[in-house]
C-alpha cells in the first residue's frame, strides 16, 4: 500500500484552517490545565468526586435551587465537602481536624490555609477552576480540579 503524502497535508492544512477561527484559551485555564498535567505527586491520594449539587438531587429540598453549589470527596476514611457561593468557599474536612489545606485556583499560586478543630475553613472565594490540597495525617488528599 502507497502512502500519499499530499492527502496528509491537505488534512493538516483543514485542520488547521478549523482551529483559526476559534477563541483563544484564557490564560488562566491554560495554566490550570499545565498545573494539572505537571501534578505528578505519588505521595497524594487523589480524592474521589461522590456528590456535585450541580447533578445530584438534593434530599428534603423544595423550590428553585440556590446559588451554592455543592461537592463531596472521598479518599479512603477521608471525606472533604466543599461549598461555594459567588462570594464565600467553605472547606469541611472529615474526620475532624486541625490540618494544613491548601487551595490553588485559576489566579495563582495555592495559597496555605489551616482548618479549625472542627476541619472546617471559610475563605473567599476563589476564581475556577479550583482544587483543594488536605494533609491529613496519614498523607495529602487532593480533590479534582472544580471548573465551574
Amino acid at each position: 500500500m502507497q502512502h500519499d503524502q499530499g492527502s496528509d497535508d491537505v488534512m493538516l492544512r483543514r485542520i488547521a484552517d478549523a482551529f483559526d477561527g476559534l477563541p483563544s484559551i484564557p490564560q488562566h485555564l491554560s495554566a490550570a490545565a499545565r498545573d494539572a498535567f505537571h501534578w505528578r505527586r505519588a505521595d497524594a491520594v487523589l480524592a474521589e468526586l461522590t456528590f456535585d449539587s450541580a447533578v445530584d438531587e438534593l434530599a428534603g429540598v423544595r423550590g428553585p435551587g440556590s446559588d451554592r453549589r455543592s461537592f463531596r470527596f472521598v479518599a479512603d476514611e477521608a471525606v472533604i465537602r466543599v461549598h461555594l457561593t459567588p462570594t464565600t468557599m467553605m472547606v469541611m474536612v472529615e474526620p475532624p481536624l486541625s490540618v494544613a489545606c491548601r487551595v490553588a485556583s485559576g489566579d495563582g499560586a495555592p495559597v496555605e490555609y489551616v482548618t479549625d478543630e472542627y476541619g472546617e475553613l471559610a475563605i473567599d472565594a476563589p476564581e475556577f477552576p479550583i482544587r483543594v490540597e488536605v494533609d491529613l495525617p496519614d498523607g495529602t488528599v487532593v480533590t479534582p480540579w472544580i471548573t465551574g
